[in-house]
């Protein structure tokens, strides 16, 4: 017996693709642009959030065949539209901007559609969270091949060159302001190193950001689609997320890399390849130790030092995050929730 087809709700349809777009193009929101395609797709079934998908992706499409036909070539810079992608036309050619637009919302649309299908069959945090992320960082590296192969501009290159432009002007306008502190002084004296070393590890910076829009949506999701079916199970729990020690040993086997590509046998290649790994590592065992402090935070009972709580990990976030990712990866040896659940039952 076959089920009845879903109809096509427009007004979701329209509202899902039209609010994905405005926090695409907000700036600061953007990594939220998955999070109204997955409510749509799992509150009005897949073939309405496929169709919001694909409506979204072609209203961003056509913004940027409007922004390109507005200011031909890299003057489209020099337009206060804001579109992700604008400010690189003076440094690469028009259509790797235009892959980069189009590749960085597909991104979003592949992590949405993905989450969607994780929420809809209860897939869970671990295994919907890693599907999304695995499936978006796959899209990422093909438009990123596709860029350089299609494209008379050579993509490598022309990052490089990026980031030197990018850390140059950045001390300019630090010594304008009357900036001067060591930071300053490293930008002016060590620009190109510091520009060398970020490139290096693009590979990580990338995994880190998809991993952080994996993690925002999923945690969004859980407090926007009002279907708590959808999220029943030990699985959804953010304060019982854990995942396998054995990935402990990325972090060891990570860490010899580094060491013998920097002290032994002197390999840049070698050294930044284990730089990367720990980067990214780092940030997943972040994310076990926030879901250990949630843990510990349930015990609280007033809501308000639950809030602040929350909130000083977010203010002093450069000193308290790295003892958070500590806490993660120590979790692996002492399992802080076993040991309090042991407590408790005893």
């Amino acid at each position: 017996m076959t089920s009845a087809p879903v109809p096509l709700k427009l007004r979701s349809v329209g509202m899902g693709a039209l609010i994905a777009v405005c926090l695409y193009i907000s700036g600061l929101l953007v990594i939220l642009t998955p999070l109204p395609l997955v409510y749509v797709s799992a509150t009005a079934g897949r073939k309405n959030g496929v169709a919001a998908a694909v409506l979204s992706f072609a209203l961003v499409v056509a913004l940027y065949v409007v922004a390109f036909l507005s200011a031909p070539g890299d003057n489209v810079a020099a337009l206060s539209v804001p579109l992700p992608g604008l400010g690189l036309a003076t440094h690469f050619s028009a259509l790797s901007v235009k892959l980069f637009g189009g590749g960085y919302f597909l991104f979003f649309l592949v992590v949405a559609l993905v989450l969607a299908e994780a929420v809809r069959y209860h897939w869970g945090l671990v295994k919907g969270g890693s599907s999304a992320l695995i499936a978006g960082l796959g899209l990422a590296l093909l438009v990123a091949l596709v860029a350089e192969l299609a494209t008379a501009t050579h993509i490598i290159a022309a990052v490089r060159g990026y980031l030197e432009y990018m850390v140059a002007e950045i001390a300019k306008l630090q010594q304008t302001a009357g900036v001067a502190n060591s930071q300053t002084i490293l930008l002016q004296e060590h620009g190109p190193e510091v520009a060398s070393f970020v490139f290096n590890i693009i590979p990580s910076l990338v995994f880190v950001f998809a991993l952080v829009a994996v993690v925002v949506n999923l945690l969004f999701s859980r407090r926007f689609i009002r279907m708590p079916h959808l999220f029943s199970g030990h699985s959804w729990d953010v304060a019982a997320f854990r995942i396998s020690d054995y990935y402990v040993w990325a972090v060891i086997g990570a860490a010899a890399v580094f060491f013998a590509g920097r002290y032994l046998v002197k390999i840049a290649p070698l050294e930044y390849a284990g730089i990367n790994v720990l980067i990214a590592m780092g940030a997943v065992y972040f994310f076990q130790g926030l879901a250990v402090v949630s843990y510990f935070l349930r015990r609280v009972r007033f809501p308000l030092l639950k809030i602040a709580a929350y909130i000083f990990i977010i203010l002093f976030f450069q000193s308290v995050g790295v003892v958070i990712m500590g806490l993660g990866l120590a979790d692996v040896w002492v399992d802080f929730r076993r040991r309090s659940q042991r407590v408790q039952n005893a």
